[in-house]
């Protein structure tokens, strides 16, 4: 009877703290014992030539065999072409930091050299100290809690994903918008690093594996289906959806003025001559540009909305958009910011405000999805 009653009690305190959607009914345990989900390579860039490591006290070289090689004090050059095999820079100060390019990071940094080319700098960190600079690189560390616990969850899986994916490349993800944007040691904040701790191991999971967790800033309203965007088949967990709090950011709305001048020479590769009208042919079911014609003196194209988004570049900062002549140029008035797929960020912002959990917040963008911690 006390058996039981202190699992009911241990039952009762999980639901408690988190709510009655969030509890936890499994561990996800990673496919390949032979890779570590609880690391992460991150890709800080790729050099040639003289290379400086800096730090805060003793920084130690370590050859491919955990082999001691160097030790020099606060920085340390050396020239990357005679580099044969990796080697590996660590701070023997805990918590100090190593320092690339002003980019301080937790961790040690790998140099990789490679047949050819530059060689890799590459930070290997623990996968939660890398959330600690993840998530307020996204979102402002200001945001509400459960926006940013949904934050970390959603950062969380996309690199543990990306980790099994990669078990056979030099490096997991990459510090910038290729993959999800990272700050390092100065970017962390203890609002942000408390969202961390709080979801610690903590993914979001569909038919055991961990979901492609897209997000963006702003979905305009509705977000998008990927198979849209990048084409591909319809995946369950990522249909469109309503995304009525989106209006509490301030790119919900927006308006760009586009010169004749500018558009004559970012389509000029159409060989349309002068360029005189601009039309929307289709949309997709979330209300977002598909596929587009431009007519010009000399013929007339038909293009989709993607392309015309990837070529014009910053005035277009969705594919929810409409446009229309206006003088010498264009009125181009959109809503959202982003592909759209997936969690809409001013969106959960909308919804923490609102005091919806960080699980309402998960379920409502990847519907049909669970939540799973990873096991050690």
């Amino acid at each position: 009877m006390t058996r039981k009653l202190v699992s009911y009690s241990i039952l009762i305190l999980i639901l408690w703290e988190t709510g009655c959607n969030t509890v936890i009914i499994r561990p996800w345990t990673p496919p390949y014992k032979s890779r570590s989900v609880h690391d992460v390579r991150v890709l800080l860039g790729k050099t040639e030539g003289d290379l400086q490591i800096r730090g805060e006290g003793i920084i130690s070289v370590y050859d491919a065999n955990d082999l001691l090689i160097k030790k020099g004090i606060d920085i340390i050059s050396l020239n990357v072409s005679r580099l044969k095999a990796p080697i590996r820079f660590v701070s023997e100060q805990s918590g100090n930091g190593l320092e690339y390019k002003s980019l301080k990071v937790r961790g040690s940094i790998q140099l990789v050299p490679q047949n050819q080319g530059p060689a890799l700098v590459v930070n290997v960190l623990p996968l939660e100290e890398y959330l600690y600079a993840v998530v307020p690189s996204e979102v402002p560390y200001t945001w509400p809690h459960e926006a940013l616990k949904a934050q970390a969850i959603c950062a969380r899986t996309y690199a543990v994903r990306e980790i099994l994916n990669k078990k056979n490349a030099l490096y997991d993800v990459e510090a910038n918008t290729n993959s999800q944007v990272y700050g390092g040691l100065e970017k962390e904040h203890p609002s942000t690093t408390k969202a961390v701790q709080d979801t610690t191991g903590v993914l979001a999971v569909y038919e055991e594996s961990p979901i492609q967790a897209f997000f963006h800033s702003n979905s305009g309203g509705k977000t998008e289906t990927p198979e849209n965007v990048w084409g591909g088949k319809r995946i369950p967990y990522l249909p469109t959806v309503a995304s009525e709090f989106d209006r509490a950011g301030d790119n919900f709305y927006w308006k760009e003025s586009v010169s004749d001048d500018l558009i004559r020479s970012k389509f000029s590769h159409l060989k349309l001559g002068e360029i005189q009208s601009i039309q929307v042919l289709s949309r997709t079911g979330s209300g977002r540009v598909d596929l587009m014609e431009l007519s010009g003196s000399e013929g007339s194209s038909r293009i989709r909305g993607k392309e015309f988004r990837q070529v014009l570049g910053t005035p277009v900062r969705s594919l929810r958009f409409g446009i229309q002549k206006e003088g010498n140029g264009y009125l181009v008035k959109g809503m959202g910011s982003g592909h759209g797929v997936g969690l809409s960020q001013w969106g959960s912002f909308g919804m923490a405000k609102e005091n919806f959990n960080y699980v309402e917040i998960l379920k409502h963008y990847y519907p049909g999805t669970d939540l799973a911690r990873i096991t050690r």
